[in-house]
């Protein structure tokens, strides 16, 4: 109902397993938009024979979709289905939720959380006409297979840390600067580690270093931190510039 104040917003969505297509969280950037919204496509599984099982744990599912606002901030939230026959608690819930937040300011800039149980998680694209949202604080966790892809503003001492099981990608501006960075796959052999880790955008950055190499600016951000938990070599990160 109010306008956003600059109050944290926090994105939760279960998500349907096995995720098929288009699925997980799009968080679209609006730098017109004034209030926080949302919409989703939902789904379930169940056998072909049972049609009915589905349309039941849907019917559920859609009374999840909610907007809660509080003194803390905005939470946005879908949840799952009850299980009905061959349709389970699992395979119900949204399979697309898009939620469109403003885009915030240097002045004003998001605290923002996105959490997600299958799918990919996409913020602030520039093929989707988004502006990028400016943070100081963002916490993005992908629990389920699927890419995360960002693009963002951090602010001075902003807090970055994104989390994924596949490939991660975060674009960021090219001035971009930080205290620290850490960069994670899962890999033991240094090399094939350090392959599967594309800064290129940013000459000199490296894990467990301030960028630029030198010393950070004087509006860096105070850490940026990206994490892959996926074990294949296409489970990479890429950290690009805008």
């Amino acid at each position: 109902m109010r306008a956003w104040a600059g109050e944290p917003i926090t994105i939760d969505n279960g998500g349907i397993n096995p995720a098929g297509g288009t699925t997980g969280v799009e968080v679209k950037v609006s730098s017109t938009a004034t209030k926080i919204t949302a919409e989703a496509t939902f789904a379930a599984h169940a056998d072909d024979d049972k049609e009915s099982d589905a349309k039941l744990s849907i019917e559920e599912a859609i009374k999840t979709l909610v907007i809660e606002e509080s003194a803390n901030g905005f939470t946005v939230r879908c949840g799952h289905g009850g299980a009905h026959g061959s349709s389970s608690v699992a395979g119900s819930g949204c399979k697309i939720l898009r939620v469109t937040i403003p885009a915030g300011s240097a002045q004003q800039p998001h605290t923002l959380t996105v959490g997600n149980g299958a799918g990919s998680i996409r913020v602030g694209l520039a093929d989707a006409g988004d502006s990028a949202p400016y943070v100081k604080k963002l916490l993005v966790d992908n629990n389920g297979l699927g890419e995360v892809q960002l693009r963002v503003r951090p602010v001075k001492d902003a807090d970055l840390v994104v989390t994924g099981e596949d490939a991660v990608s975060v674009a960021l501006p090219s001035d971009f600067s930080s205290a620290k960075c850490t960069f994670t796959v899962d890999e033991t052999d240094l090399t094939k580690a350090n392959a599967r880790i594309n800064t290129s955008a940013f000459p000199g950055m490296a894990s467990g270093s301030a960028y630029p190499v030198a010393g950070p600016t004087a509006n860096a951000a105070l850490n940026l931190n990206v994490q892959s938990k996926g074990p294949f070599d296409s489970d990479t990160l890429t950290i690009s510039s805008f």
